[in-house]
């Protein structure tokens, strides 16, 4: 306690103690305290958007899905084709870049 309210309902008249009045400005000085600690534990999420607000299709998004997700996966496809097949000239390369696309495709979708 701030001031101290134990005095037993006894009146110092002496030096005028209100207790009522020392009790309220304890009370006030809890609620302080403790409203303050509870905004610093608060959770920042209350203050920012919804996370499906945040993912939305932008622009940039739709761009990686088709040029990375979708081509990088049929580049992958077509250069293990190609290796199978025997043609090694065009299938190295080809899954190559496929891996690159599609490792980067989820590099994006995991770290945006």
């Amino acid at each position: 306690m701030i001031h101290g309210i134990s005095t037993d309902n006894k009146k110092y008249k002496h030096i005028n103690r209100n207790e009522i009045k020392w009790l309220c400005k304890d009370l006030h000085y809890f609620k302080r305290i403790t409203e303050k600690y509870i905004d610093h534990i608060r959770p920042d999420d209350e203050k920012k958007p919804d996370k499906s607000l945040r993912k939305m299709m932008t622009v940039d998004r739709v761009i990686a899905i088709i040029f990375l997700g979708i081509f990088g996966s049929a580049t992958l496809v077509t250069g293990i084709y190609l290796l199978m097949k025997g043609t090694y000239l065009m299938g190295v390369p080809l899954s190559i870049f496929g891996v690159v696309f599609v490792l980067a495709f989820f590099l994006f979708e995991r770290y945006r």
